[in-house]
């Protein structure tokens, strides 16, 4: 072997590791998180009698009953068979697929940009997507099995296609399709592919040429659209769920709000609040932002063409997920800002005085330490919350199987931003309930607050019971099993500081609650 391949061959191997290693590192304070919001649900709904029966994964939709999603599935069973319900190994395998995704990312811009000297921009795009703040969902979540597998088939799938000369190949074809099994993000997949034809083919910049080489891709994402209405009965757009509504100004909203959490990833919901209460301001920035940024790839298309690439890849992967703002569809558009970010700095920054390195190490620590704060965190409030939990069902629990049933008016959904018991309470509550008795859980509404002993104030009085809460916090009301009625006071924005339930309602019904960082009975009832 030549020399300076060997010293490529050593870089390449030395930067993988140190990716790997990087992310393991970053993470390790998340192995101390328990069980939380609806992972016990994934879990179980995932649980098969023997290996042999892992095959029935594949008939299920997803816990809302329109994806398909069968792939994560499949891994969440398998999964089971080997962790049971031990949550450090969940958690070990998180980080796992996170550092997997890293260290494709690293190959992704290697491949994109052909160039030696480039793999400093690969490095750190990889490493700024690692230690990105807004990932902590994307990884610690276990629920959130879906995202982490299909980035890895999604970005596969790129570097099989550029490796093969932009040229299709079986190779890219399976990966394709296992990431369109694992999350409907991937149907993104042609439309990056004629992106990598247009800007990095040797024959670039023909748009025709370049839909006709990802032609094949948006044949088997058809194929597999029909495939899920004919054999599944699937909404392509899941046109009947709560994931379906919006509008085109919800999407630019959403567009507006993903942007400012990217350029800023610290304070995520005083971004969303900026633009709901300055929607002309953040509407015509957007608008002038994005002809801007039209004009210069008309005009300047073959100058720095790589920017805009990493620009597109972000508006193009966010698509799918566009209807609603949930932080954790930016894990795979996410790439494209941090590659466009690393890009930018080697490309722009003046070598002097090594600034070209100074500049990404310290937005690499900002980042860094931001997400390893949010993990001590979730750590902290997570911890917090489910001994409150077992400390209530242990004085409880007589009473509770013997009634068969508990009844919350709240529970915290999250507690400064971490999401405790915002899903799948009822299945939480038996898993910590123990035993094989199982009783019928429901949480009436959910609480967000932002300290776990925030005071959730409850009075009662002959005819009703009242709640509220403080300034900055606020209740969600979903609907409940049993059409108990609630009478919301100042409602806004979906949010209620105040709510009352007459006694009429829950009348023979023992009822509980949460405030201060404790569960308890309501008395006098």
């Amino acid at each position: 072997m030549p020399l300076s391949k060997n010293i490529l061959k050593k870089e390449s191997l030395f930067c993988g590791s140190f990716i790997v290693l990087f992310t393991i590192a970053l993470y390790l304070p998340s192995l101390k998180i328990p069980f939380i919001n609806d992972e016990i649900y994934f879990i179980q709904r995932n649980e098969v009698s023997t290996p042999l029966n892992l095959y029935t994964l594949f008939e299920k939709k997803d816990y809302d009953g329109y994806y398909y999603r069968p792939l994560p599935n499949l891994v969440s069973g398998v999964s089971f068979f080997i962790f049971h319900y031990n949550y450090r190994y969940y958690r070990i395998f998180n980080v796992l697929l996170h550092a997997a995704a890293a260290l494709l990312v690293y190959f992704f811009i290697i491949e994109l940009l052909a160039l030696p000297d480039k793999k400093i921009i690969a490095l750190f795009s990889a490493v700024f997507f690692s230690a990105f703040p807004l990932h902590d969902y994307s990884v610690i979540w276990h629920t959130d099995l879906f995202d982490r597998i299909m980035i890895l088939f999604y970005l596969a799938g790129l570097i099989s296609f550029i490796r093969n000369k932009f040229k299709t190949s079986a190779a890219t074809i399976i990966f394709f399709t296992l990431a369109l099994l694992s999350k409907e993000m991937a149907f993104s997949f042609p439309l990056i592919i004629a992106l990598i034809n247009f800007f990095f083919n040797e024959d670039k910049f023909h748009f025709k040429k370049s839909l006709l080489k990802a032609a094949p891709y948006f044949i088997v994402a058809a194929i597999f659209i029909i495939a899920r209405i004919i054999f599944f009965n699937n909404d392509v757009f899941t046109a009947k769920d709560a994931h379906s509504h919006g509008h085109l100004f919800d999407v630019i909203k959403n567009y507006i709000i993903f942007s400012g959490l990217l350029s800023f990833p610290f304070y995520i919901r005083e971004i969303q609040n900026f633009v709901l209460d300055n929607k002309i301001f953040a509407f015509s920035a957007a608008a002038i932002t994005l002809t801007t940024l039209a004009f210069f790839l008309l005009k300047y298309k073959r100058r720095d063409y790589p920017i805009y690439f990493f620009i597109l890849f972000y508006l193009i992967t966010l698509a799918p997920a566009s209807r609603l703002l949930m932080r954790w569809y930016l894990y795979l558009p996410s790439i494209g800002f941090t590659a466009l970010l690393s890009y930018l700095i080697f490309s722009t920054v003046p070598r002097k005085f090594n600034l070209g390195i100074i500049v990404p190490v310290i937005i690499l620590f900002i980042y860094s330490g931001t997400l390893f704060n949010k993990e001590l965190i979730w750590v902290k409030q997570s911890n917090a919350s489910i001994e409150a939990l077992k400390s209530f069902i242990a004085e409880n629990k007589d009473e509770i199987v013997r009634n068969g049933e508990a009844d919350f008016i709240t529970v915290p959904a999250k507690v400064n931003d971490i999401p405790i018991f915002q899903l799948g309470f009822d299945y939480l509550f038996n898993y910590y309930l123990g035993g094989t008795k199982k009783v019928k859980v429901e949480a009436l509404t959910k609480s967000y607050i932002k300290s776990l002993s925030d005071p959730i104030t409850v009075k009662t009085s002959p005819t009703k019971i009242s709640l509220s809460q403080t300034e900055d916090n606020y209740f969600i009301l979903f609907n409940n099993e049993k059409n108990i009625k609630f009478e919301p006071i100042n409602f806004k924005n979906g949010k209620l500081k105040t709510l009352t339930i007459s006694l009429s309602e829950v009348e023979n019904k023992i009822l509980y609650t949460f405030s201060n960082g404790k569960f308890y009975k309501i008395k006098g009832l």
